[in-house]
């Protein structure tokens, strides 16, 4: 089981708990509510012929809508996936249930006939894993924290030690002993650095020695897992196989402890991103070969596809430019500027460029939308297909999208671009509105008419040759 699944059986457990504490009848009417609010969402869904977005349409005696956003997704998901089959026509034969398509092996164990493709998913791997390492994270600092030896000094019950420290004092005392205190939780840290020290010193240089070292780097390792960082252990333990090994090991904890010291979130991204980035490369490496090794024909085809691809921007611009045209005239009278956002044309793909494929299928705005996910629904099926898809990292797992889209994920196109297609509304430079945002203005200084025939004078500068030759001569008159 994996930490999120640990912590909701234990929420869950908890609730069970406060339930048998209560009194029968108020049991008996939360029980009754509970299945009635059941009952009316599978009624409501049946009636919906369980089509998505049925539960959006829920709406409270205040005509409010019943559910949040995520509330309603996941409680859709839910129904879809454990309410529908019961309706489903397939299942239905002569007024009873079928049962599931499996049979039994000669052991007696019941094998399921079919297998979900679905499950051969880099994504979904690359949770599961994630998922593992935290769980064992979790269990391994449990152990440290209420069985493991050092359990007393990460206990929230456990006194400061006093540490007596001695300070010069004025006769007749001469020394004077003050009490430092130190924190519990420092104690095993400053054990792990000891031995550490001591085991740099015993590996490298002229006092190294292959048996400290070997021993040295068990218990170093055992005390890293005691504390709770079996991943520090295990850096630790490599240290047994060499001087190499050793310098890796240290390395590798150094970082650990750097990314100890970042928030959990951008962890989170940090990860996520040296993942994704990991599938780029090896798609930018198979673009790479394409641009630099395909045959004329294949190149000669690649380049009618780019023409169409610019030729489709630049229809869409000329469109963007119309609607923004007419749009104008009507913000025009109040004395405001309009302005939308072009598609840039070097957004589209050359063999010198060709990297920009990546970044066209990698738009939020398009993978995020309910009708692209929709439209890929059936390539989830193929395993080729959606390796292809999470290579190019397209969210195809609901873990993935939810991480990638966050509150975007299954809305309608139109609204996931609505704010790339928002106006940008700014006042007409020299109108009344632009001069009353931007202040009052100083007055400027009348110009002289210009006479033909009129000679005008000029005006030396201040600070240039004759202005300060003139200045000169007035010093030495007063001298």
């Amino acid at each position: 089981m994996d930490y999120k699944g640990q912590k909701e059986l234990e929420a869950t457990l908890d609730n069970l708990e406060r339930l048998a504490d209560e009194d029968h009848e108020s049991l008996k009417k939360k029980v009754y509510n509970t299945l009635s609010g059941i009952s009316f969402l599978i009624i409501q869904a049946k009636k919906a012929n369980f089509k998505k977005g049925w539960v959006s349409e829920l709406h409270d005696r205040h005509n409010e809508p019943m559910f949040e956003r995520n509330e309603a997704r996941l409680l859709e998901e839910s129904i879809h996936t454990f309410i529908k089959p019961l309706f489903s026509k397939e299942l239905h034969k002569g007024g009873v249930i079928k049962a599931p398509n499996i049979k039994a092996s000669a052991t007696g164990t019941l094998v399921k006939q079919s297998f979900n493709p679905e499950d051969l998913s880099l994504d979904r791997a690359y949770w599961r894993v994630r998922d593992m390492l935290k769980a064992i994270d979790n269990q391994v600092k449990n152990f440290s924290r209420e069985l493991g030896p050092f359990r007393f000094f990460y206990d929230k019950n456990t006194p400061d030690f006093r540490f007596p420290l001695p300070v010069p004092a004025p006769p007749p005392v001469f020394v004077s002993i003050i009490m430092v205190p130190i924190n519990p939780r420092a104690i095993p840290i400053v054990i792990g650095l000891v031995i550490e020290a001591i085991r740099i010193t015993y590996s490298v240089g002229p006092l190294s020695n292959d048996v400290t070292r070997k021993v040295l780097s068990l218990v170093l390792g055992l005390i890293d897992f005691l504390k709770g960082d079996w991943k520090q252990g295990i850096l630790s333990i490599i240290g047994f196989f060499g001087e190499g090994p050793l310098i890796g090991g240290i390395i590798g904890k150094v970082i650990l402890n750097i990314l100890d010291l970042v928030a959990p979130d951008i962890q989170e991204r940090m990860t996520m991103n040296i993942y994704q980035s990991g599938k780029s490369m090896y798609i930018g490496f198979l673009l790479w070969g394409f641009a630099n090794f395909a045959p004329d024909f294949v190149r000669a085809e690649a380049r009618t596809q780019f023409d169409a691809i610019k030729k489709i921007i630049t229809d869409a611009n000329g469109k963007i430019d119309k609607i923004e045209g007419a749009m104008q005239k009507s913000v025009e009278p109040a004395g405001l500027q309009l302005k939308l956002k072009d598609i840039p044309e070097d957004f589209v793909p050359t063999f010198d460029d060709i990297q920009n494929l990546q970044a066209i299928v990698r738009q939020p705005t398009i993978y995020c939308s309910k009708e692209f996910q929709d439209a890929i629904e059936p390539l989830r099926k193929i395993p080729p297909m959606r390796l292809v898809l999470e290579l190019m990292n397209i969210p195809t797992d609901p873990q993935t999208l939810a991480f990638e889209c966050k509150d975007h994920a299954g809305e309608s196109l139109e609204e996931t671009l609505g704010s790339s297609v928002e106006p940008e509304l700014s006042p007409v430079p020299g109108s009344p509105l632009a001069a009353a945002l931007g202040g009052p203005e100083l007055p400027s200084a009348p110009e002289l008419p210009n006479v033909p025939g009129l000679p005008v004078a000029k005006v030396p500068k201040l600070g240039g040759t004759r202005h300060r030759k003139i200045k000169n001569r007035k010093t030495r008159k007063r001298n």
